[in-house]
Parts: C-alpha cells; structure tokens; sequence
C-alpha cells in the first residue's frame, strides 16, 4: 500500500508541476520548491501515521490532516521571507496537498478491504 501510495504522491506532484510550469512559465523554480515540499511531507506523515497507526485508518487519516493543516500555516508564515514568488510556490504546494488528500482514503479503503 505504501508504494503504491508513493506512486500516487509522485504522480500527482508531476501532474501539478506540469500545470504550475504551464502557467507560471516565470516561475518554475518557485513551482518545483512547492511541489517537491508538498511531496516530500505527504510521503513522510503517510509513513508517520501507517506506522504510528496501523490498524485505526481513521486515526492515521486525522493526523494525515492535522499535519498538513500544520505545513500549510507554516508555508504561509516561511515562504514570504525565502523570496521566492508567493503565488506559485504556494499554489503547487496547496495543490499537491490537496490531491493526496483526495487519494488517501481511497487508498485506506483499498487497504482495509484486502485485510477483511
């Protein structure tokens, strides 16, 4: 499950650094750092919480949300004062953090349903 949850992440951020460097074309690089942050966090609270908890998918889902709600403030607070463009670096980050947050408890009920 987590490979294949990896795979997701990592199409999902392909996906939208695509569309980021279609419609930003000035400010790729501002794209990348959101996406590749975006990416990276989703795949380490994923492991976090399937380990912390494995059996309550509920629970992992929660901290799931908890932590990027926690990344998202965080962003706000940080990315002003790296200088890169705002817009850009946050929007690939929200859009990544978003579509993994679609895909995960379909992948917990894809999970659940091969334990039962």
């Amino acid at each position: 499950m987590r490979a294949r949850f990896a795979a997701l992440v990592l199409a999902a951020g392909a996906l939208v650094f695509l569309g980021g460097w279609v419609l930003a074309r000035g400010a790729a690089g501002a794209v990348a750092v959101g996406v590749a942050v975006g990416c990276a966090f989703q795949l380490l609270l994923f492991g976090v919480a399937s380990v912390a908890f494995p059996g309550q998918r509920l629970a992992a889902y929660g901290v799931g949300l908890l932590g990027r709600l926690v990344l998202l403030v965080a962003a706000l607070l940080f990315v002003p004062t790296t200088g890169l463009p705002v817009g850009p670096t946050l929007f690939s980050l929200v859009a990544v953090l978003f579509a993994t947050t679609l895909l995960e408890p379909v992948l917990f009920a894809a999970g659940a349903r091969k334990l039962g």
